[in-house]
């Protein structure tokens, strides 16, 4: 397949990399609009049975905006629902069709088949949890004896009367609450990693937030998982918000960087 010509100060921005046999180029045009704004055409450059999934790129670099980084998603989650893919950095652009071709398709093939053999029939379910904030302080209070006298204590008293049994009290609350929260995301994990290939745990955004997870999953294990996540918001009503996405790509399973330099 030929290297299609681009202009001199365009590039080839580079999405994902998938098996060639499941994407032609004369294949119906895709929905997902390419990054850049500009309506280019997603197309593929192959090599052999690779092939990376590309658009022609006005900019040689790309603010990591929202309207960019969902041009981006939105390909890839496109390309998904035709093969198994492996996300490539958001941002990343070669010179040419060409580029593409040697540096990433030619010089990482083993590499690109053994993560495509790994990642086959797979894909990932994310998993944010978040406390009810009300529930959360009240368990703590529960379950700590020496919390709920001193909270008993300054009861009713004035904030500079008590300034400092505060912040004793701020302090017992915060180191019992990073215990509950490593408690809390451990059973959660012990209950989810059954039905998946591998997990992987990002830090937590909020002072509310249990767990922030994704999950590998093989799509035959799919709905036994969602079973379990299911049994988990049942179990936990009221006290957790669980906030379930998937299928996804497996962002954070692979994310392929390429350093055209070399």
């Amino acid at each position: 397949m030929s290297a299609i010509p681009l202009p001199s100060s365009a590039g080839t921005y580079v999405y994902c990399v998938v098996a060639a046999a499941s994407f032609f180029q004369d294949a119906l045009p895709w929905r997902a609009r390419s990054i850049g704004g500009r309506g280019d055409l997603v197309r593929i450059v192959q090599f052999q049975d690779l092939a990376a999934v590309v658009s022609t790129s006005p900019a040689a670099h790309y603010d990591i905006g929202r309207e960019n980084t969902l041009a981006h998603q939105l390909v890839i989650e496109e390309a998904m629902a035709r093969a198994d893919v492996l996300p490539v950095r958001f941002g990343t652009v070669a010179r040419s069709d060409q580029e593409v071709r040697e540096k990433l398709l030619r010089r990482q093939f083993g590499e690109l088949h053994t993560l495509l053999d790994y990642v086959r029939g797979r894909v990932e379910l994310g998993l944010k949890v978040f406390w009810n904030r009300e529930r959360l302080f009240a368990e703590i209070a529960v379950e700590s004896d020496e919390i709920r006298a001193l909270r008993d204590a300054i009861a009713g008293k004035s904030p500079e009367e008590t300034h400092y049994q505060r912040i004793q009290l701020g302090q017992l609350t915060e180191q019992a609450l990073l215990r509950k929260r490593d408690r809390e995301a451990e059973a959660i994990l012990h209950a989810l990693r059954p039905p998946a290939v591998e997990a992987r745990v990002n830090r937590v955004l909020t002072d509310t937030m249990v767990l922030n997870a994704a999950f590998l999953v093989d799509r035959t294990q799919e709905w036994l998982f969602d079973a379990q996540v299911n049994a988990l918001d049942d179990t936990h009503a009221g006290r957790l918000l669980l906030k379930y996405v998937g299928p996804l790509p497996p962002y954070n399973f692979v994310n392929l960087i390429v350093h055209w330099e070399d």
